[in-house]
């Protein structure tokens, strides 16, 4: 089978599927695992968006790969201490095919009012906010190696002639080396059919020119090598991931005519959002106030400095 669809079956029909935990207690750590400030910072750009009437009310909310919906949950419980009234203006869902998923996203966000959609393929939006943390870099790929891709049997990787449309696409991005994402390709005619108008903000790890394999397992907090480890021991069993190709994001963006946004690091975007606005307003509460601090040193600090904050939009 060619290597996408062994991707596929490893994360989504297995991995994800079974609801795995994302944390101290999963095989890897995101900065919605931080603690709430992630997700108060969001809320704080959002609101930022409708004052500058980039985005205008009535809205729906979507996010997109919420696993335990945790980021939902800080979003929206900073939007009620801000600007509670927002809420008569906004309609919330969350995109989630797998039922496990789903339901601890339920769980998670009891006594909230939101609607559970399976795929970008079951909506219509006609003026939306999406919203996501390390969505792209889950999306299937190939892997290219100059001329060749892989594929998989019985857990063994080979390497055969390039397919002709997949050599064009290689050629157009000077990808020589990497991954190749066509489902990001699919992933953006979907977005562009379901919404008449949106502004879409997410944060992934990824390069502009990607030059060799980026491809790693996260399993209890231990980075493997993808090329270093038994295939069928991890199998459906650990996070696989890698480095999305921000060159052919820029790219799909400009061919579908959406408008860029922002595109930098996510703790000059954290920054952007309003920390400094943020820390200031509780610095009369000691305990909030330390527990912020102690957020803000690890989101700034320990995140690789390919994590990033892009925003593209719909207008």
């Amino acid at each position: 089978m060619k290597f996408s669809q062994f991707f596929t079956s490893w994360l989504h029909k297995n991995y994800y599927k079974n609801a795995v935990n994302i944390g101290r207690k999963g095989d890897f750590f995101t900065t919605v695992s931080v603690g709430e400030l992630f997700g108060t910072l969001l809320a704080k750009h959002f609101l930022h968006l409708i004052d500058k009437a980039i985005l205008t009310p009535p809205l729906q909310i979507v996010e997109i790969g919420a696993n335990e919906a945790y980021l939902s949950r800080d979003f929206l419980k900073a939007l009620l201490e801000f600007r509670p009234e927002i809420f008569q203006y906004l309609d919330f869902f969350i995109i989630e095919p797998h039922k496990k998923l789903r339901t601890l996203q339920k769980k998670t966000l009891l006594g909230v009012e939101f609607h559970h959609r399976k795929s970008l393929q079951e909506c219509q939006f006609s003026n939306a906010f999406f919203f996501c943390n390390e969505l792209f870099d889950s999306f299937s790929v190939e892997l290219i190696d100059n001329g060749t891709m892989a594929f998989v049997e019985d857990f063994h990787l080979s390497f055969k002639p390039l397919e002709q449309n997949l050599k064009q696409r290689c050629e157009s991005l000077e990808l020589f080396k990497g991954e190749l994402s066509i489902e990001l390709e699919n992933f953006f005619a979907q977005l562009d059919k379901a919404c008449q108008k949106f502004v879409f903000a997410s944060f992934d790890y990824g390069v502009l020119k990607p030059y060799d394999f980026s491809l790693r397992l996260y399993h209890q907090h231990q980075v493997f090598n993808f090329f270093e480890v038994s295939l069928q021991q991890f199998f459906g069993k650990s996070d696989l991931t890698y480095n999305v190709n921000f060159t052919h994001l820029l790219k799909l963006i400009e061919e579908y005519n959406f408008t860029l946004l922002h595109f930098q690091k996510q703790n000059t975007a954290l920054i952007d959002f309003g920390f400094e606005e943020l820390i200031n307003q509780y610095f009369n509460n000691k305990k909030h106030y330390e527990n912020l601090l102690s957020q803000a040193k690890i989101l700034f600090f320990n995140f690789d400095e390919k994590f990033h904050f892009f925003e593209f939009a719909k207008l």
